[in-house]
Formats: structure tokens, C-alpha cells, sequence
């Protein structure tokens, strides 16, 4: 991490009876582009409120560039904000909407025209300064909504859940723009999303956070390949779990007694203590093979129950003899050729592969 901007320490915020958020402590970088990634309701809009000085903690410290935030309306913060609704005003065609916020400024007329000038292109809405916010598609009025932040130049750009109106297409788009743009500006980002693989696009680093806490907090990489613990797990991507008792460890591999499956092998987080204890053995589908060839990797026999082409990979189901819950394999498709429902396969991945959790 570059050095910290946003400073948030044992940040708690109750409504009520209600606690929101539980000691939440992170260091945001300079430059950064953040996500606060969960489920509705796990806290992460809350803690962006926050801040954005539209709610005050319940306790605990923020810090935003050194500066203690306590009490500091939003205005007078070094941040601004893009709501999931873009909130446009209708009556302002596009360039009176990106100007809005530069009244308040008492800038020239030369350098309002200059910065909802240049706000413009970095958004691609040029020629479209005066359409009106009614005549705007969706996409556009995105674009819009960012612009009007990024005009007042800020050091901090908080964004709720801006693209989740968007149509697939357009959203995978846009998701590409927005990070091009932030590597660009060099701005602080900090993005809410429940979505997992916007998150996983765009960010340098993740809070993962359920019912107010944070679970693990790691790059994309360190979440998908090396999650804390089963929530985690089943929420970043597809995961398939194989309940265990897990018996000796040897270094960072636990021997795993899989019941009918028989003897497996996993590794395990060095923050888990597994001797004895009932776990799950996390397999990521590209890490399982189906056929013959498998070598000397666990294996276990199935039968296909789905197959699903996907061009470049085909997504089998798998119902293993000995396991309740079917497993899901991904491989790369390179012969063209698709098992047939039913067929009876052996299926195996490396003893490495596979990563012991509570």
C-alpha cells in the first residue's frame, strides 16, 4: 500500500439498539482504488456515509489526509460523491449539471470553462454539453454523475454502488473506464459494490465485510486464492466444499480424512489451527481436472450430471460417489469434444491445490 490517506480506527456507528459497524480499522492508500465489498446490509454504504461526513461515527477516529473529521460537514471535506442513483438534476442540460457544485468556488469564468471543459472529455460526453439531463441514456447520465464529482477535484472519490443500473454490456464497460480514469487522475478511489467480480476488476484492495465487520481485508488475488474462511470463500467466485476432520500436518499440508472419499490433502492458513477439527477442504473449479489423464493427483469417481459450453471452457457438474453436494469443474476447452450426461469420469487436482478452512 502507497502511503495512507484515509485513516479509519475503531469506527463503531449504532442506530439505536442496532450496531451497524463493529471497530472497523483500515488504512486507506493515496491513490488507491478501494472496494467495500459484501452482502446488503453488511455495513459498507454505512462506512461510506461516514466518509463522506453525511453520518458521524459512534466512535471512534477518521483521519483523511491527516486531518480528524469529527464534526466536519460534508462540504468542507476533501471528498465528494457519486450515488447509485446519479441524482441529475433534470432541469440542467449536461454541462450546467458538471458545473453545479463549482459555484460555490468563485472561480474565474475562464477556469469554470476550463474545468467542466476537461471534466468533459474525461468522461467522453463531448458535443453533448447541451442536451438535456432528460434526453441522457442511462450510461450517459453515469458519466455525468462522475464529472460533477471529479470537477471540484477531489482527494477522496466515493462511489455507492454507481453502475449497478446498467445493463451487463455497459456495466463491463464502464467498469474498465472508471479504472483508466482513476489510474489517470491518481485520485483516492473508494468504490461500494456487492458485486464480486466488479469488485475484483477494479480494486487494488478489498474489505471484504459481513454484518459489519470486515472478514479479510486483501488484494484481489490474496481473497480469491487464499480467503480467510468459508464466508469469504463462497462469496469471492465458486468454490466447491468437501467436509474433512483434519488429521496430522506436515509444514503447511494437513492430512484430511474425507470419510467415504477416503484420505486427501490440503494446506492450510497459517491462521487456522485444524488438528482434530471438522473443516472443509476449498476447491476452486480450474484447479479440478476431468479424464484420464490425471497423474498422481487426488482422485475420486463421478458421474457428469450438467455440462455447459462456454466457448473457450466447459463448466462440468459432477456427482461424486460419497459426497452430498455435487462439485462444479472447470476446464479449458481445447479438443471441442463435451462428456455426455452421465458419463462416469474420474476427477483429480494436486495435492496443493485445495486449501483447508473452518
Amino acid at each position: 500500500m502507497s502511503e495512507p490517506l484515509i485513516h479509519i480506527e475503531a469506527v463503531t456507528k449504532s442506530f439505536g439498539s442496532f450496531t451497524a459497524l463493529h471497530g472497523i480499522d483500515i488504512d486507506i492508500g493515496r491513490g488507491e482504488f478501494f472496494s467495500l465489498l459484501g452482502a446488503s446490509g453488511c455495513g459498507k454504504t454505512t462506512l461510506l456515509r461516514i466518509l463522506a461526513g453525511i453520518e458521524e461515527p459512534t466512535t471512534g477516529q477518521l483521519l483523511i489526509d491527516g486531518q480528524d473529521m469529527r464534526g466536519v460537514p460534508p462540504e468542507k471535506r476533501p471528498t465528494n460523491m457519486v450515488f447509485q442513483s446519479y441524482a441529475i438534476f433534470p432541469h440542467l442540460n449536461v454541462e450546467e449539471n458538471i458545473g453545479y457544485g463549482l459555484r460555490n468556488l468563485k472561480l474565474s469564468r475562464a477556469e469554470t470553462r476550463e474545468r467542466i471543459g476537461s471534466a468533459v472529455e474525461l468522461v467522453k460526453l463531448g458535443g453533448m454539453e447541451k442536451r438535456n439531463a432528460h434526453a441522457l441514456s442511462g450510461g450517459q447520465r453515469q458519466r455525468v454523475a462522475l464529472a460533477r464529482a471529479l470537477v471540484m477535484r477531489p482527494k477522496v472519490l466515493l462511489l455507492d454502488e454507481p453502475l449497478s443500473a446498467l445493463d451487463k454490456k455497459l456495466r463491463e464497460e464502464m467498469q474498465l473506464e472508471l479504472r483508466a480514469m482513476q489510474r489517470s487522475l491518481g485520485i483516492t478511489f473508494v468504490f461500494v459494490t456487492h458485486d464480486q467480480e466488479e469488485a475484483m476488476t477494479l480494486s487494488d484492495r478489498i474489505a471484504m465485510m459481513s454484518d459489519g465487520r470486515i472478514l479479510q481485508l486483501d488484494t484481489p488475488k490474496g481473497l480469491y486464492e487464499r480467503p480467510a474462511n468459508r464466508e469469504v470463500a463462497e462469496f469471492i467466485g465458486t468454490m466447491n466444499l468437501i467436509p474433512a476432520k483434519a488429521g496430522a500436518a506436515k509444514g503447511n499440508q494437513v492430512s484430511l480424512d474425507a470419510g467415504a472419499l477416503g484420505k486427501l490433502e490440503g494446506r492450510v492458513a497459517t491462521d487456522v489451527s485444524t488438528s482434530g477439527r471438522e473443516v472443509f477442504l476449498a476447491l476452486r473449479p480450474e484447479r479440478i481436472s476431468v479424464g484420464a489423464d490425471l497423474g498422481a493427483n487426488a482422485r475420486l469417481k463421478g458421474k457428469i450430471a450438467e455440462a455447459v459450453y462456454l466457448g473457450d471452457r466447459i463448466t462440468y457438474v459432477v456427482a461424486v460417489n460419497g459426497l452430498a453436494q455435487p462439485l462444479r469443474v472447470v476446464n479449458a476447452n481445447e479438443t471441442g469434444e463435451i462428456l455426455r450426461i452421465g458419463a462416469e469420469v474420474e476427477i483429480g487436482w494436486p495435492d496443493d491445490s485445495g486449501l483447508v478452512l473452518s
